[in-house]
């Protein structure tokens, strides 16, 4: 087969960019070379997500723009837009744009044989225990490791399960054997990520659940890893936070003193509502306060909703006073976006844009607070371990604090320490000859000061 380009544009969560990098190594190995820009590639996938309505509005605009970068390519739009994309309808007069394939989520794992599939292709069944994808690679340097998808919880504001289906769980000794691969490659940080984590083994009984996944692959890989390499877990929730959650939390030697929680409210008629009625705020303050003794600093990051219908000044006090009280270190916060299809569209009670960006900005407001105290806080420690990802030129005057600290413009580092904040430190001089290539390792490093971009840190000599 002669060689042919291929670009592939990835939008929105961890499994989404687990899958694009799958797709990415299966065409690599049917002859296939990325490319930076679209305009020269012979196929164009559009890798899509649909958790809100901007996201879905996203990928409409990906396809008209990639397909008038390159209009003679193959334009493919896969993932969770994709089904809605068939039934949606452009104003009358509207400019407009197709794409040459549409492949349901469901159906993404038909890809893996190439961009060319035929209709019919059964070869990864949509009813497969587990779709196929696999990596040995990826892009950046804390790879997604992908362990479970779907979900059946049915949130009241979620259209996930009609696009990613029933749950299903990888096996154990699958997601182990690509940890294993990935870390050994050089990899110094995993994660472990899902469409919902708490379903995982529901589909499997064998498989155990998500508890019993994290003790096997700790015990499995911190005798060779501990030390040099840590698993971070994408998200959480609540409810997952009591009893043997917590002590498997508290046993594991790779795990990163960081959570992430899958919250959205704090109030318990809006989380009724939302149909997330089996956990409540308190479960996770409580849970948090389990956790400082094993964990005297962590990081805590949470997705929050706002403007959910018949959402009160009452209920978004609450949210603001949880904020005020939970030690967190970041947040995702949305506006609640109507979804066709999903219970809440049919509510009662819908805000005005106007209230519910309002509140959204109230939120963040809060959240930044939060976090300026984290990272202040972050420059107590005597250090931390960065793990290193993207290069980046810091223009001159970007920065104006670092000129205190005899730091400048030039060429620079991002990358993450254990409490998952983000940090900025000055890229060797020989970096700059491999820009594509983070460091790799768990670098020690000493916090300097806060910026704008999370800490300023500078690496220690030596290595962990």
């Amino acid at each position: 087969m002669p060689v042919w380009k291929f670009f592939i544009a990835t939008f929105g969560c961890k499994v989404n960019q687990y899958e694009s990098q799958a797709l990415r190594e299966a065409w690599q190995k049917l002859g296939g070379v990325e490319c930076d820009a679209p305009g020269e590639a012979d196929v164009l996938c559009v890798n899509s997500c649909a958790i809100t309505a901007k996201g879905e509005r996203d990928a409409r605009n990906a396809v008209f723009r990639l397909r008038r970068e390159a209009p003679a390519a193959r334009l493919i739009l896969t993932g969770c837009a994709a089904r809605l994309f068939a039934d949606f309808r452009p104003r009358p007069g509207a400019i407009w744009a197709e794409p040459d394939l549409l492949v349901p989520q469901e159906e993404k794992s038909r890809l893996l044989r190439g961009p060319w599939p035929e209709k019919n292709d059964s070869a990864f069944p949509a009813d497969a225990a587990f779709p196929p994808f696999q990596i040995r690679s990826f892009r950046r340097a804390r790879p997604v490791l992908k362990v479970q998808d779907g979900c059946a919880h049915r949130c009241t504001y979620c259209i996930v399960p009609l696009t990613r289906g029933k749950p299903r769980s990888r096996a154990p000794q699958e997601i182990l054997e690509e940890a294993r691969r990935l870390l050994r490659a050089g990899h110094a940080e995993l994660m472990l990520s899902g469409v919902n984590l708490r379903q995982y083994g529901r589909d499997i009984p064998g498989h155990g659940d998500f508890w019993s996944l994290l003790h096997f692959l700790d015990k499995n890989l911190a005798p060779e890893f501990a030390g040099r390499a840590r698993l971070r877990i994408s998200s959480l929730e609540p409810s997952q936070l009591v009893g043997r959650g917590l002590a498997t939390l508290k046993g594991c030697r790779l795990l990163c003193p960081h959570l992430h929680i899958s919250l959205q409210h704090a109030s318990p008629a809006v989380l009724r509502r939302m149909g997330r009625g089996h956990y409540t705020a308190a479960m996770l303050e409580e849970a948090v306060a389990s956790l400082a003794a094993h964990w005297p600093r962590m990081g805590l990051g949470a997705d929050i909703l706002v403007g959910f219908p018949g959402e009160t000044d009452e209920d978004l006090r609450l949210l603001l006073e949880l904020i005020e009280r939970l030690p967190l270190s970041y947040a995702h916060v949305f506006p609640y976006s109507r979804r066709p299809g999903t219970a809440a569209d049919g509510f009662g009670g819908h805000l005005p844009q106007a209230v519910k960006l309002r509140r959204a900005a109230l939120t963040r407001e809060a959240v930044a607070r939060r976090q300026q105290r984290f990272f202040r806080e972050q420059l107590d420690l005597p250090d931390m371990l960065v793990v290193a990802d993207v290069l980046k030129h810091m223009p001159p005057g970007t920065e104006n604090e670092n000129a205190k600290t005899g730091h400048g413009s030039g060429l620079w580092r991002k990358g993450v320490n254990e409490f998952y904040a983000p940090c900025l430190f000055r890229a060797p001089a020989t970096d700059a000859a491999c820009q594509d290539d983070a460091l790799t390792g768990l670098l020690p490093a000493r916090p300097v000061r806060v910026t704008k971009e999370g800490l300023l840190v500078e690496l220690k000599t030596g290595g962990a």
